[in-house]
């Protein structure tokens, strides 16, 4: 799979040449699919170092792990599903691995809430 950003900007012409070099090599002896999304930056390392320290911060503050504030802020943020498999059900807090950049910028802001609900100060961060 190759991704390619398209912009509005002057790097946009090698970005659709290498699009059309890319297109044209392909081997379409099985057919292909091209599918044309809106793009979502990706998170940063800082944020994710961020969130983690912040979580962890919280979670000594309130006698609760780094996973558990985690957890919470993820189901706070994201939502969960419950998932039922041979009779087991188990709920289901979507991973932040895949999270993009403003996500992951909510995930962050609902620590700094949980915090401040708790009436505890959390460090403001660079993010």
């Amino acid at each position: 799979m190759k991704i390619f950003v398209l912009r509005s900007d002057t790097s946009n012409a090698g970005v659709k040449r290498g699009l059309y070099e890319f297109l044209k090599g392909l081997d379409l002896t099985k057919p292909k699919q091209v599918a044309i999304t809106d793009y979502k930056e990706k998170k940063t390392d800082e944020q994710r170092s961020s969130f983690h320290l912040l979580c962890g911060l919280l979670g000594k503050e309130l006698g609760y792990s780094m996973q558990d504030i985690k957890d919470y802020a993820k189901d706070e943020c994201f939502g969960a599903h419950t998932v039922t498999i041979a009779g087991i059900t188990k709920e289901i807090v979507k991973s932040s691995e895949k999270a993009k950049r403003d996500e992951y910028s909510d995930l962050i802001d609902t620590v700094y809430r949980l915090a401040s609900q708790a009436g505890i100060q959390l460090p403001i961060l660079r993010r």
